[in-house]
């Protein structure tokens, strides 16, 4: 993947099987430049130019944001859950939230062990409890199929849904406020009556949830953060 300089930022090339030039800028990849095979390396390097201002803008916005909360593994420190931090410790202490099984010699990655199966215990239960509440809700005004829920840590969805009524949620989810886990819940619930996100799949969503995309706002501006 060729890799070109510009001021104070790199760009690399990459050539794939599409039609057109595309500029893709995140804080994990940086500036991507992605060409037809047709495309020569020459006419790249003048559409990055062409489209400098937006890219430097782009960049901008990104070093801009504020800095994103990673959890140290190490007794005393936090972790997000339902949008609040839970501070993690071996033995009980009444400034800690999460009281684990340790000793203060533990490791990283044998502390981290311990928090992750709290954090997937206690999400698995969390969304079955909002799962089967929303179901009855929803079950109030329609005919709903059966669905099953189910947990995986996922890096791009939140939440899946098949269509033999099989639920899959993000994991991660539960770092977030109830009302962005329920907005999820909803959104998966809705697609066994709409298998699509056509007017009427939002329109039932409406239905369920009236202000479903304030609590989709949230949990998008919150997931930059942590």
């Amino acid at each position: 993947m060729p890799v070109s300089t510009e001021k104070d930022w790199t760009y690399s090339i990459k050539y794939s099987r599409r039609k057109t030039i595309g500029i893709y800028v995140s804080a994990e990849a940086g500036v991507e430049v992605r060409v037809p095979h047709f495309v020569s390396r020459r006419e790249a390097d003048a559409f990055v130019q062409l489209k400098r201002d937006w890219i430097e803008q782009q960049l901008l916005a990104i070093s801009s944001r504020p800095q994103r909360f990673e959890p140290v593994y190490q007794w005393g420190e936090a972790f997000y859950f339902l949008g609040e931090k839970q501070v993690f410790h071996y033995q009980e202490n009444a400034d800690v939230d999460v009281v684990l099984r340790g000793k203060p010699g533990d490791l990283p990655d044998r502390i981290e062990a311990r928090v992750q199966g709290w954090f997937r215990e206690q999400a698995m239960a969390l969304f079955e409890e909002r799962h089967a509440w929303w179901r009855q809700q929803m079950e109030e005004r329609f005919s709903l199929p059966l669905s099953t829920l189910h947990l995986r840590s996922m890096k791009r969805r939140w939440g899946t849904c098949r269509k033999n009524g099989k639920i899959i949620l993000n994991s991660n989810l539960a770092r977030y406020p109830i009302n962005c886990v329920d907005v999820v819940i909803v959104h998966e619930l809705c697609h066994l009556l709409e298998f699509n996100h056509s007017r009427r799949f939002y329109q039932l969503m409406g239905q369920v949830m009236p202000d479903w995309k304030l609590h989709d706002d949230m949990l998008n501006r919150l997931s930059l953060l942590y």
